[in-house]
C-alpha cells in the first residue's frame, strides 16, 4: 500500500499566486469602453465626410452663373446680398441674325457724315462662331463682333446736321442766332435777308444793332461778358431795332439780360457773349464788314478827350480806315487773351463743343480774326454782293443721286464745311 498523501493546505481564494484564480477586471472594461471608443471614432469620420460633401456642394452652387442677372436694388446690392435671377440669355434665331446688314448710305450731297460699309456675314459664319465659342458662350462671341463696331462711326457727338441753303451758303445747324448790321447803309437788305434766313430757320433769333464793330480795351471786349468799366465808345441801335416778338423764349431771356451790352459793344459784345450760349449750333453775321476790329490800350495811358476814342493809343486795327496802320499789332501778351478765347471757342465747334460761325458780307471780305473763327469752326464765309443790285442768290446745287446724268457740278457750298487757308494780314 502506498503511503498516504500529506494533508492539503487550504489557501485563501483571493491569493494572487494561484494561477487558476479569476482576476478582477477594471470598471471601464466591464462597461464596454473599448467598443465605445471605436464606435465614436467611426461616427466622427462619417460626420466629417458628410460635412465636407455638404460644404463643397454649397460652394459649387453659390458660384454665379455667367448668364444670370444680378439686381442692384436695395442695401445689399454691393455683393453677396444681390439676388440672382436665372434669366439666361436665349439665343435668337441664327438665320435672322445672319442676314447681310444693309449698307447705310446717303444720296444727298449735303450730308456731313459718311458711314463705313458694314461687314457682311453669312449663316455659315454665324454658325461657326457659335460652335467655336462653346455651348454656353459661343453664340455671344460669334455674333457680337459683326454688328457692334460698325455703328459707332457717324453717330459722333450728336452735332452733325444736314446743311440748309441760305443765300448760296449751307448752314449746318439746328438752331441759330443772327446778328444783323442795322446801320443806315444796310437797312435796304434787312427785310429780305431775314426772310431768306427764316425760310430755313423759322425759329432763328435775329438781333439788330448798329454796325458790326469789334472794340477791345486792354484784354477785354467792349461790352463783353467780362468787361468792366467805362467804354470809350458806345454804338447803340441802328435804323431798325430787334423785334422782341420774334424771339424765342431763350432769345428773349438773352435780350433782356444783355441788350445793354450789345448796344455798348456792337457785334464784338454780341459774339463774346453768344459764343458761350449752349442753345445755338451756329452764329450768323450779316454786314458789309467795313467797321473792322479796333483795340485800345487804356491802362497807364493818358487820354485826350478831344480825340475820338478818348485819345488812347490804338494797338491793333483791321478795317478800311486809311489813317490807321492796318494790321499793325503792338499788343502785349495779356492784351491778346480775348482773341485767343474767341479762336478756342470756335475751334471747339469741330468737336461739338461750340457754335459754328457763318459770315455774309455785301461789300468787303470779313476781317482776318473773323475769318479764322469762321473757318476754324467749320462755318462759311459768303459774299452776297448780288444783294446790292437786287439780284438773286445762286441756285442750289443739284443732288447727283436724284438727277442722275443731269446733275450739275457740285458747289463747294453744298459740301460739309472744311477749313480754308487763312489769308495774310491786310
Amino acid at each position: 500500500m502506498p503511503p498516504p498523501l500529506p494533508p492539503a493546505e487550504e489557501l485563501p481564494l483571493e491569493d494572487p499566486t494561484l494561477g487558476s484564480g479569476r482576476r478582477k477586471l477594471p470598471f471601464w472594461r466591464r462597461f464596454g469602453g473599448e467598443g465605445f471608443i471605436v464606435s465614436v471614432g467611426i461616427h466622427a469620420i462619417l460626420v466629417l465626410i458628410a460635412a465636407f460633401l455638404i460644404i463643397s456642394v454649397t460652394k459649387e452652387s453659390s458660384k454665379k452663373d455667367p448668364n444670370a442677372f444680378a439686381t442692384g436694388a436695395g442695401g445689399g446690392s454691393a455683393g453677396d446680398k444681390a439676388k440672382n435671377y436665372e434669366t439666361k440669355i436665349k439665343p435668337k434665331n441664327v438665320k435672322a441674325l445672319a442676314k447681310n446688314a444693309a449698307r447705310i448710305t446717303s444720296k444727298s450731297t449735303t450730308a456731313t457724315i459718311s458711314l463705313p460699309d458694314l461687314p457682311t456675314s453669312s449663316s455659315a459664319s454665324m454658325i461657326s462662331g457659335m460652335m467655336s465659342g462653346g455651348s454656353s458662350k459661343g453664340f455671344g462671341g460669334g455674333s457680337g463682333g459683326g454688328i457692334g463696331s460698325g455703328m459707332g462711326v457717324g453717330v459722333g457727338n450728336g452735332r452733325n446736321f444736314v446743311g440748309r441753303p441760305v443765300m448760296g451758303a449751307k448752314i449746318f445747324a439746328q438752331r441759330i442766332a443772327v446778328y444783323m448790321d442795322s446801320s443806315g447803309s444796310m437797312t435796304p437788305y434787312l427785310e429780305r435777308v431775314e426772310a431768306e434766313i427764316r425760310k430755313q430757320f423759322p425759329d432763328a433769333d435775329v438781333y439788330m444793332y448798329n454796325g458790326l464793330f469789334i472794340y477791345a480795351q486792354d484784354g477785354f471786349v467792349t461790352g463783353g461778358k467780362r468787361f468792366k468799366g467805362q467804354p470809350i465808345r458806345s454804338f447803340g441801335t441802328g435804323a431798325r431795332e430787334t423785334d422782341q416778338k420774334k424771339l424765342t423764349s431763350s432769345g428773349k431771356t438773352i435780350f433782356k439780360k444783355y441788350d445793354d451790352n450789345f448796344k455798348q459793344g456792337s457785334a464784338g459784345a454780341w459774339i463774346d457773349i453768344m459764343k458761350e450760349e449752349k442753345g445755338y449750333d451756329a452764329l450768323v453775321l450779316f454786314s458789309d464788314f467795313q467797321d473792322g476790329v479796333t483795340q485800345y490800350r487804356i491802362k497807364g495811358e493818358k487820354a485826350d478827350a478831344n480825340v475820338q476814342g478818348g485819345g488812347y493809343p490804338i494797338v491793333y486795327y483791321d478795317g478800311i480806315r486809311t489813317d490807321i496802320a492796318r494790321g499793325a499789332d503792338n499788343r502785349k501778351a495779356d492784351e491778346k487773351r480775348w482773341e485767343q478765347e474767341w479762336l478756342k471757342a470756335f475751334n471747339d465747334a469741330r468737336d461739338g463743343r461750340g457754335p459754328r460761325l457763318y459770315l455774309f458780307s455785301t461789300q468787303v471780305e470779313p476781317q482776318e480774326l473773323l475769318t479764322k473763327c469762321a473757318t476754324g469752326s467749320g462755318g462759311q464765309i459768303k459774299m452776297v454782293t448780288w444783294l446790292r443790285t437786287g439780284g438773286q442768290p445762286p441756285p442750289d446745287p443739284v443732288d447727283p443721286a436724284a438727277a442722275g446724268d443731269k446733275a450739275m457740278p457740285t458747289d463747294p457750298a453744298a459740301q460739309p464745311p472744311a477749313a480754308k487757308a487763312y489769308k495774310p494780314a491786310r
